[in-house]
């Protein structure tokens, strides 16, 4: 699956899309407007009740018993249920050609037939009710007064509306009528571009989900839990150990969409000296040639830091820092610290934000570093703009844990 179920819920968490819910709804309404999905698909129109614009939302549609029904996933609170009661069911449903509407609410007693059925033609639904497809009806008549129904019917007059999508009325059918002559096909120029439209959508999508969806680590900080009471003396000199990683952060972007890309290294290094309430002097070393970034080397990464040549980033601290009090009795403290940073060569002053703590005989210490990338002389891939692009800064981030020697 291209999409968790935790990732579709958490896209419509509360019963609101979120801003990539809605990026996917208008690419997915300009598929089914332009009729390139199964009948079933349709983009429906609505006046919005605050704004009195129209507003479109992309939806699945369940037959049963030769009526059509739209079913809201998302229950009461879903934008197009207010809409479309606020609108007294009038709205337009859009599959290739728009056909006037009338929507009426189903009483929830005639409910659970249509939920399911709705679950067995709209799988993207599945993960938003707490009900399997395969259930017996009892479970859905259980649910059904949370999840509004509308049977779709032709627009009453005046104004005659032809049935949706090509279907006759019962009427007509019975007493012989003759349909109605049908429109001469459309230029073969208008189907090329609606084409050219919905590869356009799916290369949206596809980068959509390469973007969005691709899992990025945590950001590294100090571990979660209660760390175990100090043990030993403070003063000395401290080593990583393993469990240290360091890494670094960067924002991505596609057709508007974002996401960060991390990588991460457990190739470190290097040793704090603490003498009394102060660290006297640090420095680590981290080994970029192991940087991997979804657990492979990446090749763009080397290149950018010339890692071929510079193999080796340093962090040397450059000022003494006091410690606070409670840090000796295992408080978690934070500080920023002066230092420099060196690496494609090139040395800079930078400030690190720094937490830490004592667990019983080790330190923790997490921190992290903007880095602009022009003060390193570092050029990351070619930009596309909107299409494609990487931030000018990223972020370099760590975790240490330290042992006395």
């Amino acid at each position: 699956m291209l999409f968790s179920d935790d990732s579709l819920r958490a896209m419509y968490a509360g019963g609101r899309a979120d801003a990539t819910a809605r990026r996917f709804a208008r690419a997915w309404a300009a598929v089914f407007r332009l009729g390139l999905a199964p009948k079933r698909w349709v983009t429906l129109e609505v006046a919005g009740r605050r704004s009195g614009r129209v507003t479109r939302f992309p939806l699945g549609m369940a037959d049963v018993g030769g009526e059509r029904y739209l079913v809201s996933m998302l229950g009461e609170r879903c934008n197009w249920v207010q809409n479309v009661r606020a609108a007294d069911g009038r709205v337009t449903l859009r599959h290739r050609r728009a056909v006037q509407c009338r929507l009426a609410e189903v009483p929830v007693s005639e409910r659970a037939p249509i939920i399911k059925r709705y679950l067995g033609r709209v799988p993207g639904a599945r993960p938003h009710l707490p009900v399997d497809r395969r259930a017996p009806l009892a479970d859905f008549q259980a649910i059904a007064d949370r999840y509004p129904v509308f049977r779709v019917a032709p627009a009453p007059a005046p104004g005659r509306c032809s049935q949706p999508w090509g279907l006759q009325p019962r009427r007509a059918q019975l007493h012989g009528a003759q349909p109605r002559a049908t429109r001469p096909r459309r230029r073969w120029w208008r189907w090329a571009l609606a084409c050219v439209a919905a590869l356009v959508v799916l290369i949206v999508l596809a980068a959509g989900i390469f973007i969005k969806l691709q899992p990025s680590p945590a950001p590294l900080a100090l571990p979660t839990g209660t760390a175990s009471a100090p043990a030993g003396p403070l003063g000395g000199t401290w080593v990583a150990a393993a469990g240290s990683v360091a890494g670094f952060r960067v924002r991505e972007s596609a057709f508007g969409m974002s996401n960060d890309t991390a990588g991460r290294t457990s190739a470190v290094t290097g040793t704090i000296v603490i003498s009394g309430d102060r660290v006297t002097s640090g420095a680590f070393r981290i080994g970029l040639t192991s940087m991997k970034v979804g657990g492979k080397a990446q090749p763009q990464f080397a290149a950018s830091l010339g890692t071929s040549r510079d193999p080796v980033a340093t962090v040397t601290l450059t000022r003494p820092v006091t410690l606070n009090a409670a840090f000796a009795s295992g408080a978690t403290i934070t500080e920023r610290v002066t230092g420099r940073l060196a690496m494609h060569g090139i040395s800079r002053p930078v400030v690190v934000t720094v937490s830490g703590r004592r667990d019983g005989s080790s330190l923790q210490v997490a921190g992290s570093i903007p880095v602009a990338f022009s003060r390193w002389d570092i050029r990351g891939p070619q930009s596309f703009g909107f299409i494609a692009s990487l931030a000018s800064s990223g972020i370099a981030e760590f975790l240490l844990i330290l042992h006395r020697s």
